[in-house]
This record gives C-alpha cells, sequence and structure tokens, in this order.
C-alpha cells in the first residue's frame, strides 16, 4: 500500500536522522532519485545537510525556489509499504533479497509516477497552465519496523517541492495529479513487487480487502499477519470509534495514535522477540523462503507452474488468464488477436486491459488512461506497468481505443453515440404532424384548463406547440428543476389521447414512472422494463405474431420520457429503435442536462442537443417561493456557484465533524409533525443518510414518537459494482451476499438463489447457501454478453425498526405495489409480521420471513440521487469535506432545487465544501467528444456528426 502526505517544517531531522530502529542510521538506507536529482549531481546516499537544505527550498545549483504565501512547503511524504507477509519473509525469515526487491520495486514506480505525474504550474501569458515536466527530486529512506517495533518494511520517498519546467526555471510542483491518482501509484507498485517477488520463487495471492491489487506471500495465514499487526489494529480501531473512514481521517489516526520512539532500540532483543512470537504460532518463516528458493532454483516460478505441461502457446495463455479470474471471448474488440498469436503474458495483459475497460465502460464513454492502467493492474496477473501501457498503445495505434495522451474510449462506444445520432438525424420530418400551430397554441390551453392545470406560461405552450406541430418523430423539452416541464406534457398527453393515440409514460426509476404517469394520464413505466418488453424486436428474434403486437402497441403512439438525462447511451438508443422499427408517432424527452446524470456509460440528452437535436427551452422557475431560494437558483442558473453559496449564507451551519448528523436530526425533529412532512434532509453520500437516519430515530424515541417496541432486521445494502466487476474476485469479498438474477446452470444457480461468501481464495470463492449447503462459484465465468446483471452483491446492515417508523423500499415487488425508493410508515409490528401503510394509505401485511423485510430501510432522509424530480416546501442538507467526490456542481443544484422556501445547509467544512463543489462539476464524458479531441488516427474513420446536416 502507500500513504501520501506533506512534509512538516522539520522533515528533514524526521527523516535523515530520526531511524524507526536506530539514531545513527537514518542516512545508510537512503538515496537520492529522480531525474532533477542527478541534472543536480545528487546520487548516493542523501546528505543529510543537502537534504535539509533542499526542503528549505535551497538547491544545490543556489536556485532560491519562491515562496508561495509566505512559507515555502518542503514538499511531499509518499510511503511505500509492503504487505505484512513479506516484511515477515524478509525480517524473520531472513531474505534479505526481499529488501533488494523492494528498492527496485519503489524505483520503478517512481520512475512511472516522475513520468506520468510530476507536474508544474507555468506561466502562459497571463494565466498559469499545469505542465508536466517529467523530472523530480526526491530521496528515500528506507526503514524495517513500525511505532510498535513490529516488522514493517517500508521506504519513505520525499518528493521535494521542486520540478524544473519548459521555460527553464525551477518550480514548486502542482500536487494535484499525485493526491488524486493514489489508487494508480498504489497499483502500478503493487503489481511491480508482486511481479519481482513471484521471479524469486513465491507464491502470491490478493490481499484479504485486495484494493489496487493487494496482496499478501501465500503460506502466511491470517492469525500470522494480524498478530503481527498491532499497530494497524490501533489505527482501525481509532477510526470506527471516531466514525472516520478517508485517507486523510487515516492519517491523523495513524498521527494521534502512535507512540513515542524508543531513543535507543535494541535490534537484537527485537528480533529475538520476533522469533518468539513466530515459535508461539507455529510460524516457520524459514521453511517458506527455503520453498522459495527451491521453487526458482528449479524454474517453476508462480506463473510457470501454472502453464507447466500445457503444449501450445494459446492453451498456456489461457490458462494463466483463466488463474487470473478472467474469462476470454471469441469476439472480444479489444483482443483481436487469433488463439496463439500472443504469447501467454502479452496475452494475459491483453485481457487483462479489455477486462478493465468493459468495466470502465458500464460507467462511462469514455475515461482515462490511468484510469484503465489502475484497473488493468487492480488484480493478480504476470505484468507490470510497462506491459500494460504497450498494450494500451497498440489498442490506440490499432483504433480500437480512441482517444488523446489521457482520455480513451473504445470504438464500440463512438459507434453507439453515432447510431444515436444516426436515429435523430433519421427522425427529421418523417412524420405528418398533428396540427398546425395556431390551433395547437389553443388546444394546449384549453387542455391544461380542462386538467386543473394554471395557464401555460410562454415557454410551456411553446413546448407543448413544438410537438404537436412538428414533422420530425423526436422532440426534447429542456429546461431546470421547477419550471414546469410535466405540467407542459399533460395538457400534451391528454389531446394526443383525445386523437386516439396511446401515451407511454417511461422513467429510469419506476417510481418517478409512476409519479410521471400520473401528471400525464397514463401508465408509468420503467425505461428498463419497456425495453425489455421489446426486446425480440431489438434483437430480432420477435416471430411474426409478436412483432405484430408490438407494432399494435406502439405504432402512432407517443412515447413520453421523464427525467431523460438520466438514461444512458444504451438505453437511449433502444427507445429510439423501438420507435423507429415499431413506428411510434412522437418520441418526448424531457429533462435538465444540468441535472444528475446517468449511472451508466454516457450523456445521450445533453450530446444530442449540442448536435443539434430539435429541442424546446423552457426557463421560467415556478417552483422557487421565497426570496432566499429565488436568489439560490438565479445563481445557478448562471453557473454562479459561489452566489448561490452566498444567497446561504444566513442558513449555513459549520459544525463539528462528527456533529452534522445530530444537528440535522435535532433540527428536523423539533419541527412541527406538519412541517416536518414538507421538509426533505438531504446528504450526497449514502454513510449520512444512514447517519442521520440513525439519529433522528434516537430523537423520535426519545420523545416517544414512535413505538417503544423495536424489530432487529438485517438488512441488504446494495453494493455498487459492475457486471464486469462481478467477474472479478474484489466483488466476492467475505460477508458479501449475492443474489442470483440468472440462471448460471453451468455453475450449479439457478435464479432467485441467494448465498453469502465465507472464503474467497484464488479463482473462485465459497458460498454458504439458505438451505446451509456450501457451493463454489468461479466469478470470472459469470457470462459477459448479458443485457442484464447476472448477480446482485449486497452488504448487510442492522437496523430496528418502531410503530411510526418511516421506511423506503429498496427494491421493486410489483406484484403487491412495492416500488423502489417509495416510502411507507411502520403501522403495526406484531409478533408474526410487521404492517406498512403505503403513502395512499394501502395496508401491507408482511411476515416476519418475507424477503422484502431485508429490502427496506428508514427514509428520514435520503441521498441526494434519489431525491431528484421531487418537491419539498423546506429542506436540510448536509454536507461534509470526505465526501469531495459526490459533492458536485449537479448533485448541489439538484438537492438545494428540490426546495420551494426554505433551505438549511449543514457543513463541517464551508471553504472545502465550496471549493469541491465549484471544482467538481460531476459531468460524464462523451465518446464522440473525446475522439474530437484526439489527434487524427489513420485507423480511426469518424465521419462529421451534426443533426443540422439534416436540415
Amino acid at each position: 500500500m502507500i500513504s501520501l502526505g506533506a512534509v512538516s517544517g522539520d522533515g528533514a531531522s524526521y527523516y535523515a536522522a530520526d531511524n524507526y530502529y536506530t539514531a545513527n542510521e537514518g542516512t545508510e538506507q537512503s538515496a537520492w532519485a529522480g531525474k532533477a536529482a542527478e541534472a543536480l549531481q545528487l546520487s548516493g546516499k542523501v546528505d543529510p545537510t543537502t537534504f535539509e537544505q533542499v526542503l528549505a527550498g535551497t538547491l544545490p545549483d543556489g536556485t532560491q525556489l519562491d515562496a508561495r504565501r509566505g512559507e515555502h512547503r518542503p514538499g511531499l511524504d509518499l510511503t511505500f509499504s509492503a504487505s505484512k507477509s513479506v516484511s515477515l519473509l524478509a525480517l524473520v525469515g531472513g531474505d534479505k533479497r526481499i529488501v533488494t526487491e523492494l528498492r527496485e520495486a519503489v524505483g520503478a514506480t517512481l520512475e512511472w509516477i516522475e513520468k506520468t505525474l510530476i507536474e508544474a504550474r507555468v506561466s502562459s501569458g497571463s494565466q498559469q497552465m499545469a505542465e508536466r515536466t517529467g523530472n523530480m527530486l526526491a530521496a528515500t529512506f528506507l526503514h524495517d519496523v513500525n511505532r510498535n517495533q513490529e516488522p514493517q518494511l517500508h521506504i519513505h520517498a520525499v518528493i521535494a517541492n521542486a520540478t524544473h519546467a519548459s521555460d527553464g526555471k525551477w518550480h514548486a510542483l502542482r500536487n494535484d495529479a499525485l493526491y488524486t491518482r493514489q489508487h494508480a501509484i498504489s497499483a502500478v507498485f503493487n503489481a511491480e513487487l508482486r511481479h519481482r517477488l513471484e521471479a524469486l520463487g513465491y507464491q502470491t495471492e490478493p490481499a484479504r480487502n485486495p484494493i489496487d491489487g493487494a496482496f499478501e506471500i501465500a503460506g502466511v495465514s491470517r492469525q500470522v499477519v494480524e498478530a503481527f499487526s498491532t499497530r494497524s489494529t490501533e489505527i482501525r480501531e481509532a477510526l470506527a470509534a471516531q466514525g472516520r473512514s478517508s485517507p486523510r481521517e487515516r492519517e491523523i489516526a495513524a498521527l494521534t495514535t502512535r507512540q513515542q520512539k524508543e531513543v535507543v532500540p535494541d535490534p537484537e532483543a527485537r528480533a529475538q522477540g520476533w522469533a518468539e512470537l513466530a515459535g508461539k504460532l507455529g510460524f516457520n518463516a524459514e521453511r517458506l523462503v527455503d520453498a522459495a528458493r527451491e521453487r526458482l532454483e528449479r524454474g517453476q516460478s508462480m506463473w510457470g507452474q501454472v502453464v507447466a505441461g500445457i503444449k501450445g502457446v494459446g492453451a498456456r495463455g489461457a490458462a494463466l488468464v483463466a488463474t487470473m479470474g478472467l474469462t476470454p471471448r471469441d469476439d472480444d474488440a479489444l483482443v483481436p488477436e487469433r488463439k496463439g498469436r500472443l504469447e501467454p503474458r502479452a496475452y494475459a495483459t491483453a485481457q487483462a486491459v479489455a477486462s478493465a475497460s468493459r468495466d470502465l465502460s458500464e460507467r462511462e464513454a469514455g475515461f482515462d488512461r490511468l484510469d484503465l492502467i489502475e484497473g488493468a493492474l487492480g488484480g493478480i496477473g504476470p505484468m507490470t506497468v510497462a506491459d500494460v501501457e504497450k498494450r494500451i498503445d497498440l489498442l490506440i495505434s490499432k483504433g480500437l481505443l480512441v482517444g488523446g495522451e489521457r482520455m480513451l474510449t473504445p470504438t464500440a462506444t463512438l459507434r453507439l453515440e453515432e447510431r444515436i445520432l444516426d436515429h435523430l438525424n433519421s427522425a427529421r420530418g418523417v412524420v405528418t404532424p398533428m396540427m398546425d400551430r395556431p390551433e395547437a397554441a389553443v388546444r394546449v390551453q384549453e387542455a391544461a384548463r380542462d386538467l386543473g392545470l394554471r395557464r401555460l406560461n410562454p415557454g410551456q405552450q411553446a413546448a407543448a406547440v413544438a410537438i404537436l406541430s412538428t414533422a420530425d418523430r423526436v422532440h426534447y423539452v429542456q429546461g431546470g428543476a421547477g419550471v414546469g416541464k410535466s405540467a407542459a406534457l399533460g395538457p400534451v398527453a391528454a389531446i394526443a389521447q383525445a386523437e386516439g393515440r396511446t401515451v407511454h409514460a417511461l422513467a429510469v426509476a419506476t417510481r418517478t414512472a409512476r409519479e410521471f404517469g400520473e401528471k400525464v394520464g397514463a401508465p408509468g413505466k420503467s425505461v428498463s422494463s419497456f425495453i425489455a418488453r421489446h426486446r425480440g424486436v431489438l434483437d430480432g428474434s420477435a416471430g411474426t405474431e409478436k412483432l405484430a403486437a408490438a407494432k399494435a402497441e406502439i405504432a402512432g403512439s407517443f412515447i413520453m420520457v421523464d427525467e431523460a438525462s438520466m438514461v444512458p447511451n444504451h438505453q437511449f438508443e433502444q427507445i429510439l429503435r423501438i420507435a423507429a422499427i415499431l413506428g411510434a408517432e412522437r418520441v418526448v424527452m424531457a429533462g435538465d442536462t444540468r441535472q444528475l446524470l446517468a449511472v451508466e456509460a454516457g450523456k445521450p440528452f445533453e450530446l444530442t442537443q449540442a448536435h443539434g437535436a430539435p429541442t424546446s427551452h423552457i426557463a421560467e422557475n415556478l417552483r422557487a417561493a421565497s426570496p432566499q431560494m429565488k436568489a439560490v437558483n438565479a445563481a445557478l442558473a448562471a453557473d454562479d456557484v459561489a452566489g448561490a453559496l452566498k444567497a446561504l449564507e444566513g442558513h449555513t451551519l459549520e459544525v463539528g465533524r462528527q456533529e452534522a448528523a445530530g444537528i440535522a436530526a435535532n433540527r428536523w425533529t423539533a419541527l412541527p409533525i406538519d412541517r416536518r412532512d414538507a421538509t426533505v434532509l438531504l446528504s450526497p453520500s449514502r454513510a449520512m443518510r444512514s447517519a442521520i437516519n440513525a439519529a433522528v430515530q434516537d430523537e423520535l424515541r426519545a420523545k416517544d414518537e414512535i413505538g417503544e417496541r423495536a424489530l432487529e432486521l438485517t438488512v441488504l445494502e446494495r453494493v455498487s459494482v459492475t457486471r464486469e466487476g462481478t467477474r472479478q474476485m474484489r466483488a466476492w469479498q467475505e460477508g458479501n451476499v449475492v443474489a442470483f438474477e440468472t440462471a448460471l446452470p453451468s455453475q450449479g444457480f439457478a435464479r432467485g438463489e441467494r448465498g453469502v461468501v465465507v472464503e474467497s481464495a484464488g479463482d473462485r470463492a465459497t458460498l454458504h447457501m439458505g438451505d446451509g449447503v456450501l457451493k463454489d462459484i468461479v466469478p470470472g465465468r459469470i457470462p459477459k454478453n448479458l443485457c442484464h446483471d447476472a448477480v446482485s452483491v449486497f452488504r448487510e446492515k442492522t437496523i430496528a425498526l418502531h410503530e411510526g417508523d418511516r421506511i423506503r423500499w429498496t427494491t421493486n415487488d410489483r406484484a403487491r405495489g412495492l416500488l423502489n425508493n417509495q416510502q411507507a410508515e411502520v403501522a403495526a409490528i406484531k409478533d408474526d409480521a410487521v404492517t406498512f401503510r403505503a403513502m395512499d394509505g394501502t395496508l401491507h401485511d408482511l411476515k416476519t420471513d418475507d424477503r422484502m423485510l431485508e429490502r427496506l430501510d428508514l427514509a428520514y432522509a435520503l441521498t441526494v440521487h434519489a431525491a431528484q424530480g421531487m418537491t419539498a416546501t423546506s429542506g436540510i442538507l448536509v454536507m461534509r469535506e470526505e465526501d469531495r467526490r459526490l459533492n458536485s456542481t449537479r448533485s448541489f443544484l439538484v438537492a438545494t432545487t428540490r426546495v420551494t422556501d426554505n433551505l438549511t445547509l449543514i457543513v463541517d467544512n464551508a471553504q472545502a465544501v465550496e471549493r469541491a463543489v465549484s471544482r467538481n462539476a460531476g459531468d460524464k464524458t462523451s465518446a464522440i467528444a473525446i475522439a474530437r479531441d484526439a489527434a487524427p488516427s489513420p485507423a480511426l474513420d469518424l465521419p462529421e456528426l451534426s443533426l443540422e446536416r439534416s436540415r
């Protein structure tokens, strides 16, 4: 693993002189590193005086680095730590080769960092631009114990705050890439070290938490690792006690729990203590070292053993890939080589890159090259970062990956976006207008009056008229939150139905679709269920009768899609294709390009508007009622995040890190019940949502507003994992619950079965099934060509239910009308059943063994994502500094625009939250945009793409 932190002002003395184990050997295990060090003629052991001067900003050539904000920042401490089993074999087992290979692995990783991540801010005119310089000045220090005097090999790479830029000057580092790419750095380091240790004859296996390719040496038990890891236990316990989890919080916990160092440690006494502990545990480190040496002498490396006795290059490559837990397929666009054309290691690398690309492509139309490297190195395999980069470059040269220096997209994704644009081009001028514009204008206002709506404003009327009078099959309605898009579509749907047309109301979420259907007077369906109903039309498997039935249902109809910004590429294209094949008269896409986007890949609603899709815009905000919320909405409409936060200043509370949930709960429960019901509690993160829910429940229990009797429930919380991710071992961690959504007959699992992971090792996991039987599964053999999830992965958590509690369902049970994210109240708790009252007053009795009792959660607080599309009079929004990835401009806009009158913002660090919201747009990528920005590729034939060309 790695950790990254700033070096304090007294860094020189700490790193150079105050070693963990002897006061006089701080520089004996040190070395200069980096091209900048070479340029300054710094090599070999680190001289403490020179090192101290470098950290103070004075370089050996006499350069004095400028101090920003009055004080020079010394640099960064990038610490590379070997896993505990590696440290034990080196220090208890006495294998000094491991120390050498650790140094080599760190050196290779630092070279990659230098080439890839080292940047400076360089003036370009009146602006400061980030420039990748390709040189760094670093000093490395090898340590072999932790604060508790336990075996822990680690190397501090102290990266000085200096790099030489293209203007010929020395500059301070721009640290952003180093901080944001810690996972990629960790994956590169783990792969480099693992590769070298396997070459020494050691067998490796994924760590208990195999993030970033973390591994252990096979044969060192978990009991032994934990016995020699009291320092890690101290840090974990400190984090748990304070509810902390982020890397920065781990760093703080490490500092606050560390012991004072021994002034004069006794290495011999320490080694004797290690040997005695190993003896008590029955751990023979020397035997594992000897076994590794013997394997090396016999030429039996770990991966060599996998292919031993297997004839044929192709068969050996397949064996490597199977051991990695990956399943190749013949039609993989990113592995076009014929079987046997790639030598085994290259084939393994190719499959790792292809798997990582599939994983990333499920959530994004394009991805960063560094994310692809991180993903490819995140599992086990006989490859290093050099192998992966070589493969990526080859795929780019062949046009199979398209992009520039950083952003990439698979050609298949690019072609999908092109097809979406082609569908829209083909939809131009192909239908007959229902009526002319003057008639439409009169009819929509009459329909609005008949529906009991207020008179449509000019923007709403223009949108409704355009839909009814256009000759285009597809029309968009673009408008921000609260502008009344649904109110404009209600009259359109009423007129269409009066003219004999069927209306289909769709949305991504079933609950949203039902609510949208009520607004437009049509049955609401989820997008996925609509597509599934017409799957045979899409894949050509529908027979004559089914095709005729589908045409009867869709031909001449109006398909209306709400929250269209949340529809991903593949579903967007399928809706348009279904409409074209079956002859729909209109496809109306309504949404907002500035709100939350699809969970899956793509932003087609935004992309197609940018390419000229026929669009009506509704701008007048009808939701904001108070001066405060009008000011917030006006600022956000102008992309002024700072202005929106300023409008909330008088309603913003800055509280302690651990106080936010309790304060939010206290404020909400202090309201009269009718005002509570009109006040939404929101947070971007699921963790904070859970904390607020628990705090509200405690407050209500103290007020005797919910029943005293508690029913303890173990509920399932979904683990966010892609379909490709379920085929990899990292999703199959001990304790995870796995539900089979489709039958896997080749592995003996039926649809609907469920099991708990009790062991995960190698390429397989062992599940404890509901009937008590243990069954093995090889995740890599799960089919990768399914259009739906083969399995769903969950974690268990415990909640208590009381009569009067507010809950929400976390899955659909359509037969009983229990819909995902729909709320209900606990009406009664009995010995054998729980009664829930739905929002419409319907009562549902669920027996205590009903599986839907596992698929619920408390619903006092909601995530921002779950709240898109809803409206409340008041709101309380809780945002934390540590949720910086979730604190985006889009999530902040969605949260604030749910509220009509009064919003309270609770933060733990106002400046950090504002910085995150301003910097993180929350955008998704477009394959077409990536291809446009890339340098022309001879292998890529990219046509001119614009809907304007068909006009």
